[in-house]
């Protein structure tokens, strides 16, 4: 190729890189600036200062290019100062604060509040509805439109409404569903007493995101729920008229407060097994049907069957199969007097846990295990009743 042709080219390239850059952060500098117009009318001039000068250069004697150069330099030096100078102390401060960031625009939900705090529930509804307007599906602005309708306008099919409409957006994210579909299952039994309603709810949770931690939190609740025959029995509740207690009850002798009640440990063992066929997700149902298990009955092998069950949870927090590992040692101690199967137990905590708020406690509990062993008791062992001795041992 012919070296002229080359060069030609290779300046061409250069110029069309050097012009392509320029435009790339001319164009920038334009978006970013207050003052677009002015900007652009500073590089037009500046443009035509370095031109006129490159122009009339060469036709100058040698001794008088500075002079030439300098009336545009300082003409230039002068326009662009202030900018230089933001721009290098904007260096400094943005490496601080992130001054020079652009900011991503969000909702405005103040005004809302204030209206909401002041007792203008309407006023309040129509600021929010005027920010949802421009960042539509915003899930906070929605929680706040629903709350408002059902607390302080007694609307909750409209709060309800709101939140399902929300839910049927296909930008909703599975955290906002499951708050969503909670906080009406909590509407619904504070202020509608609709248990079954929140019922529904909650199952939704638990069909709709299976094999999460919302679905698993979901289920916890749902085994807990008040049954509707129990709300209405609270409000008819027929007045009790209470007999006259002993007078100087706290200064007599021979005074003898009555015994508390005692639920039988069978019918409770059997209770516990009903609630957990119908719920087997019960994880508090279950520690306690464990517990009952090993303390009242001595079976520590059914105890055991039902914490491992808990254990093998694996939608569950490691704080609690930590907790359930640990209780599982001190029934191991306090029934089993098996100190070999306790520490056992406690280091499966260290093989599958690392937090130090989890390994530390169980590290200093393995250390003094002998001691622990020395405190222990063993319970007497109790029996069942007359009716069926199986009942409410079963594996469920």
């Amino acid at each position: 190729m012919n070296p002229q042709l080359r060069h030609v080219i290779d300046g061409v390239g250069t110029f069309l890189l050097l012009a392509t850059i320029g435009c790339y952060f001319g164009w920038r500098f334009l978006k970013k600036s207050q003052d677009p117009a002015r900007l652009l009318f500073r590089w037009i001039i500046t443009a035509g200062l370095i031109g006129g000068t490159v122009w009339i250069l060469p036709g100058q004697p040698p001794a008088m290019w500075p002079i030439v150069v300098l009336v545009p330099a300082i003409i230039v030096g002068l326009m662009w100062a202030p900018n230089v100078g933001s721009m290098l102390a904007g260096t400094i401060t943005n490496a601080i604060d992130g001054g020079g960031a652009e900011l991503e625009p969000q909702p405005f939900y103040s005004i809302a509040e204030t209206k909401r705090r002041n007792g203008h529930p309407r006023e309040a509804i129509a600021a929010i509805r005027e920010q949802l307007e421009k960042f539509p599906g915003d899930f906070h602005g929605t929680m706040m439109l629903a709350s408002i309708l059902a607390q302080d306008m007694n609307d909750l099919p409209g709060a309800q409404l709101t939140l399902e409409r929300w839910m049927a957006d296909p930008n909703s994210t599975p955290h906002g569903k499951a708050s969503a579909l909670t906080t009406i299952a909590d509407w619904q039994l504070q202020y509608a007493q609709d248990p079954e309603a929140a019922a529904a709810a909650l199952q939704r949770i638990m069909d709709e995101l299976p094999n999460t931690p919302a679905a698993h939190q979901a289920a916890q609740r749902l085994a807990h729920l008040p049954k509707m025959a129990d709300l209405v029995a609270t409000k008819s509740a027929i007045r009790v008229e209470l007999k006259p207690g002993i007078k100087d009850a706290g200064l007599r002798r021979d005074f003898q407060p009555p015994a508390p009640t005692v639920a039988d440990p069978g019918t409770l063992a059997a209770e516990y097994v009903r609630q957990l066929e119908q719920h087997p997700s019960d994880t508090a149902t279950r520690e306690k049907l464990a517990v009952l298990y090993a303390e009242h009955f001595q079976r520590l092998d059914l105890a055991t069957d039902q914490l491992e069950q808990l254990i093998g949870l694996q939608i569950e927090t490691p704080k609690h199969i930590a907790e359930w590992l640990n209780l599982l040692a001190d029934l191991q101690i306090r029934v089993g007097r098996d100190p070999v199967a306790a520490e056992a137990t406690l280091r499966r905590i260290l093989e599958q846990f690392s937090a130090p708020t989890i390994v530390e406690p169980t590290r200093a509990r393995l250390a003094a295990l002998g001691a622990e062993m020395k405190a222990g008791r063993q319970s007497a062992v109790k029996t069942l009743g007359q009716y069926e001795k199986n009942l409410g041992l079963k594996k469920v």
